[in-house]
């Protein structure tokens, strides 16, 4: 059985001394044992960016910044692609992924569809939700995420992924992965540099008051059944609640009608704001005594396998 560990992240987030469009924010990724890195990953590596590429959002000092700490570990300069600076943030990840790792005598990734739809919807859950974390309280874990779709179950050996938040969203995050991750304990360098990965999906979305959140979402075929991808499912599920009182006994029983063009793999109720009451399934039966008099919003999230989500929502007074 493949057991998923998790990198803990530091709660850079708390920094609350920082202007939001000074931080940024990896935060470490989830991994199988014996993929730490393999023989590509080099050293732990701490090097504040020079030039700061902070202080002006420069992508262009976000390069010479890795060109700098590249230097101090005797790398040569990245040989950009041409017209590297009018890439999408998405293709200038992949690019620099690429790059760092064959520069170690790595092979290149490869860039998955479904891979990256699961980390645009991962990111903009985060984005729409306000979380900040490897596990969503609509999607469930990254264990879960991964095993929930079925284009990806058993097809993997090595899983991983790696989260951002960074006023410069294609260059930036990488910046602070390979070479300002001490703190994490370089979790998200060795996910990148590791020998044993094949494919990785990206995904990033504009907002929040780092400027962008992204993830990566990296895989290793499983030799014994090799992940072979698919269509990505872009469309989010449609859901609608019933709910309807029952005075004797003091509930509302609460149902969630969903609906996917894939499959619908979690259904999360919550009370008044994400997070609050939380329980999962498709049938709620809330007890109105635990809530307070006066009028309540209960909500109810659809999560199909790629990670999209719609939502419902209906008011209940007490």
């Amino acid at each position: 059985m493949r057991r998923i560990l998790l990198i803990v992240p530091i709660l850079l987030l708390a920094l609350s001394a920082c202007s939001p469009p000074s931080v940024s924010i990896p935060t470490g990724g989830t991994q199988t044992p014996g993929s730490s890195g393999g023989s590509g990953s080099g050293a732990c590596v701490d090097i504040k960016p020079s030039p700061n590429y902070l202080i002006n959002l420069s992508e262009q000092d976000a390069v010479a910044a890795i060109n700098n700490a590249r230097k101090q570990e005797h790398l040569p300069a990245l040989r950009l692609p041409a017209h590297f600076y009018d890439l999408s943030s998405v293709q200038q990840q992949f690019s620099l992924i690429n790059l760092e790792r064959t520069d170690r005598g790595l092979h290149a990734l490869k860039l998955d569809p479904t891979l990256s739809q699961m980390a645009l919807a991962y990111s903009k859950q985060m984005l729409d939700l306000n979380f900040f974390s490897h596990t969503s309280p609509i999607g469930g874990s990254f264990e879960e995420r991964f095993n929930d779709n079925p284009v990806i179950h058993g097809h993997f050996k090595v899983a991983a992924e790696n989260l951002a938040g960074d006023p410069v969203a294609g260059i930036g995050p990488m910046y602070n992965y390979m070479y300002n991750d001490a703190s994490e304990a370089c979790g998200h360098r060795h996910n990148i540099l590791s020998a044993d990965l094949t494919a990785v999906g990206i995904g990033v979305v504009s907002g929040s008051q780092y400027g962008s959140l992204s993830a990566q979402e990296f895989l290793g075929s499983a030799p014994w059944d090799p992940y072979k991808g698919g269509t990505p499912d872009v469309t989010p599920p449609t859901i609608t609640i019933q709910v309807s009182k029952n005075t004797q006994q003091g509930t509302a029983n609460c149902r969630a009608f969903a609906q996917d063009d894939r499959q619908v793999v979690r259904i999360t109720w919550f009370v008044d704001s994400v997070g609050n009451n939380a329980q999962v399934g498709a049938s709620l039966t809330l007890k109105l005594s635990s809530l307070s008099p006066g009028k309540h919003v209960l909500f109810a999230y659809a999560v199909d396998v790629d990670q999209n989500y719609g939502v419902a929502q209906a008011e209940i007074i007490v």
